[in-house]
């Protein structure tokens, strides 16, 4: 008897053990569910705030990237200029996309990396050009470096900026406002820009020869195409 009953199972237990069953592996799968929706709006959420963050670029010298200064003479030489490059510099940005207005910009040059490429001159001449421009322009040796540091960036289009900042050189600090374009290219940015600058801001007179009749503008023009590449 003991045998007979304990070998019964009740139809209905039987179904209502199979339907809790059932949604204990229907409670399972939802929990699963949830926790793979959390981690897909983590990674949303993550992304967003990446997008927003604040990016490092360095700017170093490299085969794609030129910085340059135009020098125009007058009189004799009217309608010719000294073409000056410098082959050493660094710089550092800090940027965000959404919020480019907030960029930072420092950049150091060298000056005694300064070349000249004048192809109108001798080779002799060239370098008296240079070492003029070294010794007397730069003073070089007692100011090594040229400095730019932004204080503001006005965003004049979607690419268009304009960087204005503190420009220091032979140890005098002008306010000054670079042109650029700012490209995106994968981790880099590519930075195309100018700006004007004149000598008599630097404590220097504008250089002459030949009696006067070989003359230098005040105003020169400071060229760039640099690469910016992204560090975190």
């Amino acid at each position: 008897m003991c045998e007979s009953r304990s070998a019964k199972i009740h139809p209905n237990r039987g179904a209502a053990a199979f339907a809790s069953s059932d949604w204990f592996l229907q409670l399972q799968g939802l929990r699963h569910t949830s926790v793979q929706m959390m981690r897909a709006l983590i990674l949303i959420l993550s992304g967003a705030l990446m997008a927003g963050q604040t990016v490092e670029y360095n700017i170093r010298p490299s085969s794609e990237s030129t910085f340059g200064l135009d020098v125009y003479k007058t009189g004799l030489w009217n309608g010719r200029k000294h073409v000056f490059f410098f082959e050493r510099y660094s710089g550092d940005i800090q940027y965000d996309s959404e919020r480019p207005e907030s960029a930072r910009v420092m950049f150091v040059v060298e000056a005694v990396s300064m070349t000249c490429r004048d192809t109108w001159l001798k080779p002799g001449d060239r370098k008296k050009v240079l070492d003029y421009a070294l010794k007397d322009m730069l003073v070089a040796e007692k100011y090594p470096q040229l400095t730019f540091a932004s204080t503001r960036i006005t965003p004049t289009s979607s690419n268009h900026f304009e960087a204005t900042g503190n420009l220091t050189v032979r140890g005098i600090t002008k306010p000054i406002i670079v042109n650029v374009v700012v490209t995106p290219a994968g981790q880099k940015l590519s930075l195309d820009g100018s700006a004007h600058l004149r000598l008599k801001d630097y404590g220097r007179k504008p250089p002459s020869a030949a009696l006067g009749m070989i003359g230098t503008k005040d105003e020169m023009l400071v060229h760039f195409t640099l690469l910016a590449e992204r560090q975190n």
